[in-house]
């Protein structure tokens, strides 16, 4: 396990220290987020290019028709991993280079819980509030909770914003408990 941490450490500093040094950290990181999450959903493409059975080109290949379009670095990133036979660790690997580059970039992300789907520019209220209030870029992902019967509630690491009758009955609740 120390073995893995160690791995893991050492690939994604180092491509969060290439990201800094061409000064492409924000372009790149978002780059990663849209690869990470393909891999996520593809387990079996992430098992494919980790394979002893398949050859080398045939992986670079493949990489190229994936991920062409993305920035070279990140290409030539992904096949180094390949080479070295630690692809199986990428999404682990880009998972902690998001971490490390949204915490220098001051890019935070959060859940606004609702009963019902929020639209886009309603989220983009509430992250712009948000990114004044925590000084810091602050985007939000809806997600439905029926518990709460009406309002909302956001959470942002350990910032929690909570305007619900759910929260509002609970305060009841404690005072009435109280007294």
């Amino acid at each position: 396990m120390k073995e893995l941490n160690k791995i893991i450490y050492n690939w994604s500093f180092a491509l969060f220290d290439l990201a800094e040094e061409i000064k492409q950290l924000k372009e790149m990181t978002n780059e990663v987020l849209v690869i990470h999450k393909t891999l996520k959903k593809n387990k079996k493409y992430l098992n494919y290019i980790d394979s002893f059975d398949i050859d080398l080109e045939d992986k670079y290949e493949k990489i190229d028709q994936a991920f062409g379009s993305y920035n070279k670095y990140i290409i030539n990133f992904i096949k180094l991993a390949i080479k070295a036979h630690v692809a199986k660790y990428l999404t682990i690997i880009f998972n902690k280079f998001i971490e490390l580059s949204n915490n220098k970039l001051n890019v935070k992300y959060g859940i606004i819980y609702s009963i019902n789907p929020l639209e886009k520019k309603e989220i983009k209220i509430f992250e712009k509030q948000l990114s004044k209030n925590l000084n810091a870029e602050v985007h939000l992902v809806n997600e439905l909770r029926e518990e709460l019967i009406a309002g909302i509630k956001i959470k942002v690491d350990d910032y929690i914003i909570e305007n619900s009758i759910e929260d509002q009955l609970q305060k009841l609740e404690k005072y009435i408990n109280k007294h």
